[in-house]
């Protein structure tokens, strides 16, 4: 790329989250200059892109207190970036990040809500309201992935006229209908022809496992159902695991220790149906990713989700905590014949491709970035 054509850019967000690894690696690999400013002292897991160059600030310094913190970080955070010199400035996350981007003063600054941040906020949480009204307020571009995450940003102090919906993508190529490979499902003591309910949410009360498992149980047969220990909050996992204990079905249920996200499109495939109940959401990538794999998913009847499935899969939505509709929703999904299931998973496919490709979105972005620096 030629000099003139490279964009300098800052990121502030949570260095382990794949979702901001896949955002900073499609500008690191299309040789734009990327920086993580990181100054919370997270221990960096491996597998960040080399390409992406982590810079350390110390977000806290010696002496607590929300007033000297704040000075603290404004000061630290204003030095790093004077140093780089970005052309523009992103934050992923309102709640950290964005706050820290709004203290620096820099601009062009760009905030992304990702969903809790905004949606998870209590009434009563003053605090947090007030900072976040700040960040958005303050941003010169707001990206949301739907449309109602955006009026919920306006809602909380973003610019109506500096929104602009941008999804974090899914890699339609590699997520993308096929058998799973072989091996996959001895590997996790699957019989063959066995139906497998996939449950990729982490295993946190958000996600209402507890539904899940209430329905699962309470389903004929042999279904297996499939879920992931990483990132778990370790009390909430020890109660699901009780409660599988208690419903009889310990034999049915797959509790892996992780799943590397290269690995993920082989888990969809093998899944019969992708479940993602939880009682407050956007829409999440992983029911994305399921979607461009064509397999059905079932997802809480929340604003967000309904938008998207009730025009092209209104049976795939289910009322928050409601065990026997989940449960009806699972057989039916289960029971699908061949050939429904292939109608499904087409109509689902086309929608991601036609507005949640990954390389599609973070071109938009691309170009967004470009016209910032230009006004700066």
């Amino acid at each position: 790329m030629p000099s003139h054509d490279r964009l300098r850019l800052a990121f502030l967000g949570d260095p382990n989250s794949v979702h901001t690894r896949r955002w900073l690696s499609w500008f690191a690999e299309h040789e734009h200059d990327v920086h993580l400013l990181e100054g919370f002292g997270a221990e960096i897991a491996p597998g960040l892109d080399t390409r992406i160059q982590v810079q350390r600030y110390d977000a806290f310094g010696r002496l607590r207190g929300p007033l000297v913190s704040s000075l603290h970080a404004r000061g630290e955070l204003r030095r790093l970036l004077e140093r780089i010199r970005p052309q523009v400035l992103h934050a992923h996350f309102v709640r950290r990040h964005g706050w820290q981007g709004w203290l620096a003063g820099f601009h062009p600054f760009v905030v992304s809500p990702w969903g809790s941040d905004l949606l998870k906020v209590r009434r009563h949480a003053l605090r947090t309201r007030w900072w976040n009204r700040r960040a958005l307020r303050g941003a010169d571009l707001v990206t949301t992935s739907t449309d109602y995450l955006r009026a919920a940003a306006i809602a909380a102090g973003a610019r109506p006229n500096r929104i602009e919906v941008v999804q974090h993508g899914v890699d339609t190529g590699r997520f993308s209908p096929g058998a799973p490979p072989d091996g996959l499902a001895r590997r996790l003591g699957v019989a063959d022809r066995a139906a497998v309910i996939f449950s990729p949410r982490a295993i946190r009360p958000l996600y209402q496992h507890e539904t899940v498992i209430d329905a699962f149980a309470d389903l004929p047969g042999g279904p297996i159902l499939l879920m992931s220990a990483a990132g778990a909050n370790l009390p909430y996992l020890a109660a699901i695991r009780e409660q599988i204990r208690a419903r009889g079905v310990v034999g049915r249920v797959r509790i892996v220790d992780e799943i590397a996200h290269g690995e993920m499109p082989a888990f969809m495939r093998l899944a019969r149906v992708v479940v993602s109940v939880p009682e407050s959401d956007s829409f999440p990538v992983s029911l994305l990713e399921a979607m461009s794999g064509a397999t059905p998913v079932i997802a809480s009847d929340l604003p967000p989700t309904r938008a998207v499935l009730e025009p092209i899969a209104p049976a795939a939505l289910v009322p928050v905590g409601d065990v026997a509709a989940l449960t009806a929703a699972l057989r039916r999904a289960i029971a699908l014949t061949d050939h429904e299931r292939r109608q499904v998973g087409e109509t689902l496919r086309r929608y991601v491709v036609q507005a949640a490709d990954y390389e599609a979105n973070m071109a938009r972005m691309e170009g967004l970035y470009r016209r910032l620096a230009r006004r700066a």
